[in-house]
């Protein structure tokens, strides 16, 4: 090997050079390559860089109420790492996070971990590297939509990726933004204690109402006897895994539009979400895409107990943008005042 401040050193020909890595990110893929590149990589010098205060990428920022993952959680985990005790069929943030936590302390993770911080004190810091990966996913970046007057309300208002736990929706009148996948999430949950909630829906979506445990408002709670035998028969919950992974994978097939099987879902969606909303069917007029796009041509949200909690009493859709936002309320784009107490936007990420 030939280095070029001290000539040919007496080393193997098939020695690795020493290759210094960069990751930006700690969450599932930074928490990946920590584990997998030392071990794979001979000679590796790897540094992350993650911007919070803990890992966990998007289960460490999002924590507003209902957050959950529409991937099963045996399947939703490393291969190398499985996790026999998830309390539920489809875990919620909390329970996800965690369990990033505990593989990165297993493998020891955190080793490789480095914040920069200099906001306040205008240092740069320069690093380089062999390789620099972007581990920064795609729900990181949040931003407050640009709407007249936002921060002039006076009433408690958070983004659904910057959520206060400390805020108290009992008997107040809530604004929500958005039927994204937060905002679908966050409605069951705020629904039965709020005083009223403006829920603003602009866009159309569907609402799956198989595939996703979506008739279980709570999801299937995996009992005492489950999660004991997925622990004790390794056999036993490889072959559940499986079945779950080719499900998964054979439902993709309602997304090839014309086939028997995706004309079969689009009516299933349809009859689904029209039984669900016939106390207000003016909302599924509006909200149901019809034919501009069929199930699966943007992502499938199934939002467990949505449409149920839509069509409660207290609860106000409204089909229109926000137009401006005032010290006390909000203006829709029909100039219709909404008066309000706290303000959720669940307007997603740039």
């Amino acid at each position: 090997m030939l280095d070029q401040n001290r000539g040919f050193l007496d080393v193997p020909i098939d020695a690795g050079r020493p290759l210094k890595v960069v990751c930006i990110g700690a969450g599932y893929s930074g928490i990946l390559t920590a584990i997998r590149f030392p071990q794979r990589i001979p000679n590796l010098e790897l540094v992350i860089y993650e911007k919070n205060a803990d890992i966990g990428g998007t289960w460490y920022e999002n924590r507003y109420p209902g957050i959950a993952c529409d991937i099963p959680s045996h399947v939703y985990q490393f291969t190398f790492a499985n996790n026999p005790l998830w309390s539920r069929f489809y875990a919620k943030g909390g329970e996800i996070h965690e369990y990033l936590k505990d593989v990165a302390w297993k493998y020891d993770v955190e080793k490789y971990n480095i914040t920069l911080r200099d906001l306040e004190t205008g240092e740069v810091k320069i690093n380089e590297a062999d390789i620099l990966l972007k581990g920064t996913g795609l729900l990181n970046q949040w931003d407050w939509p640009k709407i007249p007057g936002l921060h002039d309300f006076k009433g408690q208002y958070m983004h659904s990726a910057n959520w206060d736990e400390s805020f108290d929706w009992t008997n107040k009148t809530v604004a929500l933004i958005g039927s994204g996948s937060s905002g679908i999430q966050i409605l069951p949950q705020i629904q039965s204690k709020a005083k009223r909630v403006v829920h603003f829906i602009r866009g159309k979506t569907w609402i799956s109402p198989v595939g996703f445990s979506a008739d279980e408002p709570d999801n299937v709670v995996h009992t005492e006897e489950e999660k004991k035998r997925f622990a004790e028969d390794p056999m036993f919950y490889r072959e559940y895994r499986r079945k779950i992974e080719a499900g998964l994978n054979q439902s993709q097939l309602v997304t090839f539009r014309g086939t028997e099987i995706q004309k079969q879902f689009w009516k299933l969606c349809q009859d689904s979400m029209k039984e669900k909303l016939k106390k207000k069917p003016w909302v599924y007029e509006s909200m149901c895409p019809q034919e501009n796009y069929p199930p699966g041509c943007r992502r499938l949200t199934p939002g467990p107990g949505y449409l149920e909690a839509i069509v409660e009493d207290n609860v106000d859709v409204i089909t229109h943008g926000v137009k401006q936002v005032a010290e006390n309320g909000l203006y829709d784009d029909q100039n219709n005042f909404h008066e309000v107490d706290a303000i959720i936007y669940a307007t997603g990420f740039d």
